[in-house]
């Protein structure tokens, strides 16, 4: 008898948890999908209006391109990267899935191009001050202060990116 012709019951036993499991995924996200019964109008019955429910923020975000911005909004400058606001003091953020804006300190502003030059991984921003930018994929590390490689198998530091404040905004210069 050859070994294909053997029953391997640890084989269907993991053929079946696998389908078993995939099929209770399935039903956890139709259920997250099912939209909630209409509610009543008012007074409690039926029939109320259809009118979109308001939105859940005054200002909604400056950064939507869906062209939906309400009068009275601040005027987002059309480089703009991200609100200085969002920007920690000794840290980072990445927007737009490809700038690394970093805050050194206090209303001092940098951006770098988020792809580690090796492989193109999004770096990790800073934090709390730390003075090195780090590729989580290699480990390849560079300075906060210019973007310069110090370490790893990046054979060059981050693109440098010209920015300024303007109106409240970090926006390319």
């Amino acid at each position: 008898m050859s070994v294909e012709d053997v029953f391997n019951p640890c084989a269907v036993a993991a053929r079946r948890t696998l389908l078993l499991g995939a099929g209770a995924m399935g039903i956890v996200v139709l259920a997250g999908c099912g939209g909630d019964e209409p509610s009543a109008g008012a007074g409690g019955q039926p029939g109320g209006s259809s009118a979109p429910a308001a939105p859940t923020s005054a200002r909604g975000n400056p950064f939507d391109d869906t062209g939906s911005g309400r009068s009275g909004d601040p005027q987002v400058p059309s480089n703009a990267l991200v609100a200085a606001g969002e920007v920690p003091v000794g840290g980072g953020v990445v927007v737009k899935d490809t700038v690394l804006v970093i805050q050194p300190a206090k209303g001092t502003f940098r951006a770098y191009d988020a792809a580690c030059p090796h492989e193109g991984q999004i770096v990790d921003p800073p934090f709390d001050g730390n003075p090195i930018i780090q590729c989580p994929r290699h480990n390849s590390k560079f300075k906060v202060a210019d973007g310069s490689r110090v370490d790893g198998p990046a054979t060059r530091g981050l693109k440098g990116i010209k920015v300024e404040v303007r109106g409240g905004y970090v926006v390319r210069a």
